[in-house]
């Protein structure tokens, strides 16, 4: 899971929903790689890019401890 990024979301207040239609993804599709896959290179320059462009790539898409 990607901690940060998911804790991040709640810091600006960004449902699932509304953080998946700003990159242009399904819901259940962002939904599923932030808790059990990854996220293409694309995608997660569009993350940072449109959402969270004041933070570090590599600390928003750091996963957790379990490598999960």
């Amino acid at each position: 899971m990607y901690v940060n990024l998911c804790d991040h979301l709640k810091k600006k207040g960004l449902s699932v929903n509304a953080a998946a239609a700003a990159i242009g993804m399904p819901e259940a599709t962002f939904r599923t790689k932030v808790q059990n896959r990854s996220f293409s290179v694309e995608e997660a320059f569009s993350i940072k890019e449109n959402l969270f462009p004041e933070l570090d790539i590599f600390y928003l898409f750091k996963r957790d401890e379990k490598g999960e």
